[in-house]
């Protein structure tokens, strides 16, 4: 059947936990009050008024319904934890990978995910990133021409597969995150372009030996040398079912990246991170601007689709959609995770700052409450669009 996918990244995190202090914790282990119901899936609730209080009438909901009412029919996982004996100890070299990553995922949370409420999962394999799944330490990082990593590397993205393959969630399988620009992921995959492109073409097929029923993409950070990365793919990775990027190009979408994309390597595509935060520092919060972006970047991906492919509307018609950076705000991207920061580090926005903390469709109000969802007026917009019978913008 058609499916396009209209989902957000999913890595909801609590209040005052962090990577970089070894407390983030994996979501779908969340039941800090023990009755047995995972807080993030079934235990947040919604400010209707945005008054910072959990009133009479604003009961438990969770973030599987939120989802739902939002429209989504997708979430992205980065990279999905496995306790799969074949790994050995490549996700304990680190405690904070370790508390992430070393333990069997939660299929029964992601089985209620897709029977309840109609969503799939993208499943995520950092291929080294952030030397995930590598057994590097972080000193050294993930080397892609160093024969043990690239064979762990196999390995996480083997037990992944085996794991989940027979699962009703699974969607697709997704390779990577922008490894090729992220120099500050600790790994090579810049400076080793070929040798990334090898492994990535090693581990295409080898999922389509194990798993010929879920398409396998890669996905790619959009910046310089994208095209000669897709080309790389082209040459030793050509069995690569689909191509995935993370992109932040502007207001009004990601053109003419999908029209030279399939003039490289003619295959589906769909963005895997796309949004704005929705922040300025002379105004704080600003829902309107992070509204205003998204608008023009899903109708750019909904009119790059074959739904309008044809039509009087301009379009290449290789989309499938895009999951949207991103759920709700992280607390610990830049700076103390029990504070809600403004960014400090350089971007291209209109106040030149990344507000990394301020990407969410909703946020967590004023924090007096872990749990504690607002709306953004973004989620409201895909709220509209994303349930209606027809692809919409």
């Amino acid at each position: 059947k058609p499916f396009f996918i209209k989902g957000t990244v999913f890595s909801p995190v609590k209040i005052g936990e962090s990577p970089a202090e070894s407390t983030m914790q994996d979501w779908m282990s969340y039941d800090d009050d023990k009755n047995g119901l995972n807080d993030i899936a079934f235990e947040t609730w919604l400010d209707k008024n945005k008054n910072n209080k959990k009133d009479s009438d604003e009961k438990p909901e969770g973030d599987f319904s939120l989802l739902k009412k939002m429209g989504a029919n997708t979430i992205r996982l980065y990279h999905v934890p496995s306790d799969n004996p074949l790994l050995g100890d490549i996700y304990r070299h680190n405690a904070g990978i370790q508390k992430q990553f070393d333990h069997a995922p939660n299929k029964e949370l992601l089985r209620k995910l897709h029977k309840d409420y109609g969503i799939r999962v993208l499943m995520g394999n950092f291929l080294g990133s952030w030397t995930i799944g590598s057994g590097a330490t972080w000193e050294e990082g993930t080397d892609y021409t160093n024969p043990v990593h690239r064979e762990n590397i196999k390995k996480s993205v083997q037990a992944m597969v085996l794991d989940n393959k027979d699962e009703p969630y699974v969607l697709m399988w997704v390779l990577g995150n922008e490894n090729n620009i992220a120099i500050w992921s600790k790994s090579n995959a810049n400076r080793e372009p070929e040798a990334y492109a090898t492994l990535v073409g090693e581990i295409v097929d080898m999922v389509h030996q194990l798993d010929p029923e879920h398409p396998v993409a890669v996905c790619d950070g959009d910046g310089a040398g994208l095209l000669n990365s897709v080309k790389n793919y082209a040459v030793h990775a050509p069995e690569v079912d689909v191509l995935a990027f993370n992109s932040y190009r502007g207001k009004f979408g990601f053109n003419p990246l999908w029209k030279s994309i399939k003039n490289t390597l003619d295959r589906p595509i769909f963005i895997t991170e796309w949004g704005i935060f929705a922040y300025q520092t002379a105004k704080g919060e600003d829902q309107e601007m992070q509204l205003e972006y998204i608008k023009g970047s899903w109708k750019n991906i909904a009119v790059n689709s074959a739904d309008y492919y044809g039509s009087g509307e301009k379009s290449v018609g290789n989309s499938i959609g895009g999951t949207v950076f991103d759920w709700v705000d992280r607390w610990y991207m830049d700076g103390t995770p029990s504070e809600h920061n403004p960014g400090t580090k350089p971007w291209d926005s209109p106040d030149r700052l990344d507000h990394e903390e301020w990407f969410g469709q909703l946020s967590m109000g004023d924090g007096s409450d872990t749990l504690m969802r607002q709306r953004r007026k973004s989620y409201d917009y895909f709220a509209d669009v994303w349930n209606r019978n027809k692809l919409s913008f």
